[in-house]
């Protein structure tokens, strides 16, 4: 493996140069094109200032410029600070403010938060369907050298944000190293081919971009979508020799309710995320699409690839897998631990662990919280409970971490709570994940009311407070929260009604 995230893409960009490696809006582009755009990028952004080590924003949507402004971020030796456009105004601007971000790429469709959020900052502007660029517009391709950035494999790649539905969200710091790394397991675990043809149509800042840093490496094409429209999707796979796709699972039901009873296509994989698709939902598909899913879980900390339900194991005559997040990736450990750290035998349960060369270097600026993810050994503790079965397979049970995870999102229950507790209305506030056949988990309020609540009138106006997929979709009022022996709200007690029959709390 090369030393650092530019190394890789600058030999990956020279070796396949004559290759396609993007198409996105009716064009498409050679890797000799990325690369001489992306070079005409890193000395812009040198010009305004970036250094090796400067943190840059990505704060635009699904286009090639995400592409090219990734690869020249990495080529300069910056450290990449990805910002997913559906975030709340309040938390861009702490992103901006906690990665001390030098500059700004911007894409005109989020302008005015980015625009209040980066002031004062160099900003390089992309028109991502959002109309006019308001200043200097990101460079076109140029004849220019990439000089070395001096940077190791212990240097910063990446900065991540957790979650983040409001409030402070915690900054995870990838290394070089780690950068590389789970490119390699993405392209082993993820079964990316050199004639593969990826769609991707989930946001570049998530999971979505480092599928893209994938590709890239390993010389496919990637096919770009600005979102996620289920028959333009279904158009997509069966016209354009898509090949690979990453869904989440209520992606799979949009497609699902449009599909064919059996659609011939030239896909070989489906990797979804770690939220199990319904069993009846995973016989159908497998019917309309066929053996082609793998499943990944992972967190921020660890990227996507701490196990893996393999393609084999997708078989609806062994149930018992299918609830499963799988064995451990070829690169990564898994063990289950007590509340002490000592590992637990297989069929206890106690707290998921994770090891790969890929888990996290620190959260940004907090030794604290970074002391307390690390056990001896390098082992990560990602706040999830369950249990490894005989045959190394993951049953995930409940999550420590007071978490739900809709449609693919993380929202932290507290950042919503608080939220929502500022309403007049509301005295008191417990925010819970609920079944829900698409998207996993949906949000929901359980509420203490003042006189004069309205769950409508509340969950309308958490839309211009939260994020659309950190919304409560569903609200109950009661007359007091219950709460344990220490005079913590009881929220095992409140789940408990909502997932009676099921094999764990959590979707």
């Amino acid at each position: 493996m090369r030393a650092t995230l530019g190394e890789e893409f600058e030999a990956a960009l020279r070796r396949h140069r004559a290759r396609t490696a993007v198409e996105a809006g009716g064009r498409s582009w050679t890797y000799g094109d990325l690369d001489r755009w992306s070079a005409a990028v890193a000395d812009q952004l040198r010009a305004v200032g970036v250094r090796p080590g400067d943190a840059v924003a990505l704060y635009l949507g699904n286009c090639v410029e995400f592409v090219v402004a990734d690869l020249a971020v990495a080529r300069v030796g910056a450290v990449k600070v990805p910002v997913n456009t559906l975030l709340p105004e309040a938390t861009v601007a702490h992103i901006v403010k906690a990665a001390r971000v030098r500059a700004l790429v911007l894409g005109t469709g989020v302008a005015a938060v980015g625009e209040r959020a980066g002031a004062g900052l160099p900003t390089l502007w992309v028109d991502d369907g959002g109309g006019p660029a308001a200043g200097e517009t990101l460079a076109g391709p140029g004849d220019v050298a990439v000089p070395a950035p001096g940077i190791g494999p212990t240097d910063r790649a990446a900065i991540y944000f957790t979650g983040g539905t409001t409030g402070l969200p915690k900054g995870v710091v990838h290394t070089q190293a780690s950068a590389v790394a789970v490119q390699y397991a993405q392209i082993l675990e993820a079964e990316l081919a050199q004639d593969e043809r990826l769609l991707l149509m989930t946001p570049l800042a998530h999971a979505a971009g480092l599928f893209a840093q994938s590709a890239l490496v390993r010389g496919a094409t990637v096919v770009i979508e600005p979102g996620f429209d289920a028959g333009r999707a279904l158009d997509l796979l069966r016209d354009r020799g898509v090949t690979w796709t990453f869904l989440v699972p209520t992606m799979i039901y949009r497609l699902l309710d449009l599909a064919r009873d059996r659609e011939d296509l030239p896909l070989r994989t489906v990797v979804y995320g770690a939220a199990p698709i319904a069993p009846s939902r995973l016989a159908r598909a497998l019917e309309v699409f066929g053996p082609v899913f793998v499943q990944l879980f992972g967190q921020t900390e660890c990227p996507n690839w701490g196990t893996r339900l393999a393609k084999h194991d997708h078989d609806p005559a062994r149930p018992e897998l299918l609830g499963s997040c799988g064995q451990a990736s070829i690169m990564a450990d898994v063990r289950v631990v007590d509340d002490a750290g000592a590992p637990l035998p297989p069929g206890a349960t106690g707290e998921v662990c994770l090891r790969a060369p890929y888990t996290l270097e620190s959260y940004l600026g907090d030794p604290g919280a970074t002391a307390a993810k690390f056990l001896p050994g390098g082992w990560i503790r990602t706040g999830d409970v369950g249990l490894l079965d005989e045959g190394g397979y993951l049953h995930l049970r409940d999550r420590k971490a007071d978490m739900v995870i809709s449609g693919g999102m993380n929202v932290y229950c507290r950042d919503v709570e608080d939220v929502l507790a500022r309403h007049p209305a509301v005295a008191r506030v417990a925010v819970i994940g609920v079944p829900h056949e698409d998207w996993g988990e949906a949000v929901h309020a359980v509420v203490v009311p003042r006189p004069g609540f309205s769950p409508e009138e509340l969950l309308g106006w958490s839309r211009g407070e939260l994020a659309g997929y950190a919304r409560p979709k569903s609200v109950e009022v009661v007359a007091d929260l219950p709460e344990t022996p220490f005079g913590k709200i009881d929220k095992k007690v409140l789940r408990a009604p909502h997932w009676a029959g099921r094999d764990r709390a959590i979707g």
